[in-house]
């Protein structure tokens, strides 16, 4: 079943902007069905689709996890996965 994973980054906009490049292609070999991102007051909030809980537990507990770690950041302490009806790209 699809899910909708909603979490804030308590990263700034260009720290933001500075890793989606490297990480979008990650999470779309890893299954991302559609992903957004918003400004949160000075953090960022994402709002991401993909496929199943387990497609996004390996990106989040891997390149995820991996890519965050590298920069020295912190996790999201706020991520809710919520089973959707459909996730339909078109």
């Amino acid at each position: 079943m699809p899910v909708m994973v909603t979490m804030t980054l308590k990263i700034d906009k260009q720290t933001y902007q500075s890793m989606h490049g490297q990480l979008l292609p990650l999470a779309i070999s890893n299954g991302l069905l559609f992903h957004s991102a918003h400004e949160v007051n000075s953090e960022v909030g994402i709002v991401d689709f993909w496929p199943s809980p387990e497609a996004w537990n390996s990106f989040a507990e891997g390149p995820m996890a991996e890519g965050m770690k590298a920069a020295g950041l912190e996790p999201p302490d706020d991520v809710k996965i919520t089973p959707v009806l459909s996730a339909d790209s078109r």
